[in-house]
């Protein structure tokens, strides 16, 4: 899976609670589904994800992947990057957020185009 990721993405809030850890879709606030992508499009075949976290900075967070987007709907992949999936109530916090997962992909990214890793193009200031 690609990461996509979005320096606009607009923090917003679950419309509808997520009752099951099984639950693979969220809806979040009426009208703010395109603001939270940011301007992401999502391939289809769930080739894409945008990693967002739900209850931010909570004792009950969850980071999840975004692999679809129908205007204030998403297809989720739950308890990503280290989190476990839980229930959240209507208005929990939703914030597009950067993992460690994403960072690992990013690497991995450039390992394999370039040859080098992340802090060794840092340094050399690539």
């Amino acid at each position: 899976m690609t990461s996509k990721f979005s320096s606009t993405s607009v923090a917003t809030t679950l419309q509808n609670a997520i009752t099951t850890t099984g639950a693979t879709s969220m809806v979040v606030s009426t009208g703010t589904g395109t603001a939270l992508m940011g301007g992401v499009t999502l391939a289809s075949g769930n080739v894409d994800v945008f990693t967002v976290a739900i209850d931010v900075d909570t004792i009950n967070e969850e980071i999840v992947f975004i692999t679809n987007q129908t205007s204030d709907t998403m297809t989720i992949v739950r308890g990503q990057a280290g989190s476990s999936a839980v229930t959240h109530s209507a208005g929990a916090s939703v914030k597009h957020v950067l993992t460690s997962y994403d960072l690992t992909n990013f690497e991995n990214g450039l390992t394999g185009s370039s040859g080098g890793t992340v802090s060794s193009l840092l340094l050399m200031g690539g």
